[in-house]
């Protein structure tokens, strides 16, 4: 059984508070019971009185679960919207009660970091000084929410799993804090928690998110406007530092802006363009005098757009990580992974062993080689469901994540397994969400054959070769050849593409610095059976001459035609090998236009060989919905590149050397413009083992849509070489290597449509002969 290493991040679950917009008390509930709950506090407040925003705020904060703060038709109606995020558990309830066992809470909640802090800080010194405050105050302070969003508060004792307030006393030494109503708010001493940040605790940002709009500093608002709190609190669960200020309540609040002032140096981060501290206020809201804040300040207007997923940006926060060493399992179809699960921030314990949380799956190099099925699932969350019956035993359990799966499991789970899925059938899924039905063809079925037999698209190199390709369209299925006829096509000696130009190529295992001979080429076809060898007879009887494969060739033969039986030994001594296709080769219905397919796919997975991407050869799609017209595509490749996980989808259409017709391009724009921009970019690949004409080149261009690049045009020069554009750089003035499709896009502009050729060498001087002296 073999075994692969993963990684393992495990992470809070982001719930998605909804409420109705203006509905203080749904937020002061949301916030209450996200303080219960471990890193809670990064769990967005959503308002969904727009739909179309609130469904912003639920991708932007990649949020694992809605839950109603309130009893509303406009909250219910929403959440049966986002059908992808089903609550994890078998009841809807954040407290599960279990009778005379007590209560548990569904979601991992503030046991852990308490006991945690208790093991290491308290519990080796007895005399430890406390470092936790829990603050009070009155039902009628008008800052009552600002106090809320701010330092923390929790539900009453007796709705929650446990008296959090009462242990965090005892354990912790957490001290009371009285906030009255005529007194200046004081900051926190340092360096101490509030209920807000011990919630905090032991959770980091995965990675560090370098964005400008991400820089501490100050909210301007209304302590009592609605969205005004919305707004702090959702800056604040995207762990952006902030102090909310009222210029209304200035006098109680001057004493905690200025030692906040003082502490804001300390956060900024110049190397991420943290240079000075930010002020955040509503785009329709003025933020009041700003010079209590100093002079150099960058300011933040807070409106729809802001929310969109192109501005703000909001970090992974995780618990810890591990490394795990899965064992796989390909006795049977799908493939699968089995692991242990090492370093669990959750403590062992019976009582907390339903508390749930996400471990997120990274399986690394995947199924290496394996191109049929694949552990690499899209960061798509409408999969979620699909992701969970295909690759989980719980179709509410997984979540689609950039670069990894999330499984939300319980703190018992000592270990996990996650199946592969088969890549077309992914594939399909995907175009499934886009309105587009898509399934295998019969020539993408020929393709698959075809790579399955050379043992996988790594191994199709030799199809590079000109002079292999020369031999294969020369001849068919029923016509054979000689050796030397085979040897001489190979060598392809006086053609534009003799063996001489594919030293380089690695097809198959030589000794360092020996040639590519076309014995050794022919012997490699020989080997992965596109060629069988043979012999050609002449029946003695009707002088018909047949042919027998080696398998079938027999010391007494019979003729084909006539049924004679005779010797054929004594033909023997004058007969070479004669050689046919084989294999798909062997059928006489164009197998050879997938060879253009597998050298297209060949250059793009390797353009796209450190990132995690899924293929399939030729589907057919059809209208699902989708404004489209039903066609077929030789080829999608799928491939996530980036911290901004954008998923790259290409699309191709391959040819041998017949021409692509406007129709073609035409159908595959309409199948691009299907996927939705907010996920997905879309390139269109078309390729040909020949020179494109004028004609073609006009009906490619019209995929690009002014700056907006994505046709990526490959003909014999870019889809034989090792590296694509060696040979083209040598005549046009660009990159040699590309490493994105964005890449490929730009230098099929600079190439094709406006070309940017290389200057001719400037021929050298000859210096002229000197004149014979007298």
């Amino acid at each position: 059984m073999n075994t692969l290493s993963i990684r393992l991040r495990y992470r809070p679950i982001r719930v998605g508070w909804c409420v109705a917009r203006g509905d203080l008390e749904a937020f002061r509930m949301a916030a209450r019971w996200s303080y219960t709950m471990w890193g809670g506090r990064f769990s967005p407040i959503i308002p969904v009185d727009n739909p179309e925003q609130a469904k912003h705020l639920v991708d932007l904060y990649r949020v694992d679960v809605l839950y109603p703060a309130t009893d509303s038709p406009a909250v219910k109606a929403f959440i049966e919207t986002q059908g992808h995020l089903p609550w994890m558990a078998y009841h809807d309830d954040l407290v599960m009660d279990h009778g005379q066992a007590g209560k548990s809470s569904t979601i991992a909640d503030l046991l852990h970091p308490i006991n945690r802090l208790f093991e290491e800080h308290f519990k080796p010194n007895a005399n430890a000084d406390p470092l936790l405050v829990l603050h009070e105050w009155q039902a009628g302070d008008p800052l009552s929410d600002f106090l809320l969003a701010t330092f923390g508060d929790l539900p009453p004792a007796a709705e929650t799993a446990e008296d959090y307030r009462s242990l965090m006393q005892l354990h912790l030494r957490a001290e009371r804090h009285i906030i009255t109503l005529d007194q200046p708010i004081p900051p926190l001493p340092m360096p101490r928690y509030s209920l807000s940040g011990f919630n905090r605790l032991y959770v980091d940002q995965h990675y560090i998110v370098r964005n400008h709009r991400n820089a501490p500093g100050f909210y301007m608002g209304d302590a009592s406007n609605f969205d005004d709190l919305v707004n702090y609190w959702n800056l604040k669960a995207a762990d952006i530092l902030l102090l909310f200020f009222d210029h209304a309540h200035a006098d109680r609040l001057t004493h905690f802006r200025e030692f906040w002032l003082g502490q804001l140096p300390q956060f900024m981060r110049p190397n991420e363009g943290h240079h000075r501290p930010a002020v955040w206020h509503r785009e329709d809201a003025e933020p009041g005098d700003l010079a209590l804040f100093g002079e150099q300040l960058t300011i933040n207007r807070i409106g729809p757009a802001l929310w969109n997923g192109f501005n703000l940006k909001v970090p992974f926060m995780d618990f810890g990580d591990g490394e795990a060493l899965a064992s796989i399992d390909n006795s049977v179809e799908p493939p699968s992974i089995a692991f242990s699960i090492p370093n669990s921030p959750l403590k062992n314990t019976p009582s907390w062993h339903d508390q749930d949380y996400v471990v997120s799956i990274d399986p690394g190099i995947g199924l290496f080689r394996d191109e049929r099925f694949t552990l690499h699932f899209p960061f798509i969350p409408a999969l979620n469901e699909f992701y969970g019956r295909n690759a989980h035993h719980d179709w509410k359990g997984a979540r689609a994540e950039p670069e990894s799966l999330g499984i939300i499991t319980s703190a018992g789970t000592a270990h996990l397994s996650v199946r592969a899925i088969e890549a077309s059938r992914l594939i399909t899924e995907i175009f499934k969400t886009i309105g587009i039905a898509a399934a295998p063809s019969s020539a993408g079925l020929i393709c698959n054959r075809l790579i399955h037999q050379m043992g996988g698209l790594d191994s199709c190199r030799a199809f590079k070769i000109g002079g292999v390709r020369d031999l294969i369209e020369g001849y068919s299925p029923d016509q054979s050849f000689t050796t030397s006829a085979a040897k001489q096509a190979i060598r392809a000696a006086d053609t534009d593409h003799p063996l001489d130009n594919y030293q380089q190529l690695y097809i198959e295992e030589r000794k360092i610095g020996s040639s590519l001979t076309n014995d050794a080429v022919l012997a490699h076809l020989l080997r992965k059976q596109i060629f069988r060898p043979g012999l050609k007879l002449d029946c003695p009887n009707c002088s018909l001459e047949f042919w027998r494969s080696l398998d079938e060739v027999k010391t007494k033969s019979e003729c084909e035609y006539c049924g004679h039986v005779f010797n054929i030994a004594p033909q023997l001594r004058d007969r070479d090998w004669a050689y046919r296709r084989s294999g798909l080769f062997g059928r006489n219905d164009n197998q050879e236009g997938a060879i253009p397919v597998v050298l297209t796919l060949q250059q793009l997975t390797d353009v796209h060989r450190l990132s995690a991407q899924l293929m399939t050869t030729a589907m057919t799609l059809t209208p699902n919905g989708a404004d489209i017209a039903a066609c077929e595509t030789d080829f999608v490749l799928l491939s996530q590149r980036g911290r901004d996980h954008r998923i790259q989808v290409a699309i191709g259409e391959c040819k041998t050397r017949k021409p692509i017709a406007e129709q073609d391009v035409q159908n595959l724009l309409r199948v691009a413009n299907a996927f939705p921009t907010d996920r997905f970019d879309v390139f269109l690949v078309f390729s040909k083992l020949a020179a494109f004409s004028a004609d073609e080149l006009a009906h490619i261009r019209q995929a690009n849509e002014g700056h907006r690049l994505r046709a990526i045009v490959l003909t014999e020069r870019e889809l034989e070489p090792w590296f694509m554009y060696e040979r083209t750089e040598k005549e046009f003035d660009i990159r040699r290597h590309a490493v994105s499709f964005e890449d490929m896009a730009q230098i099929t502009h600079d190439v094709f449509f406006e070309p940017r050729r290389r200057a001719a060498p400037a021929a050298a001087a000859v210096e002229a002969p000197a004149e014979p002296e007298n």
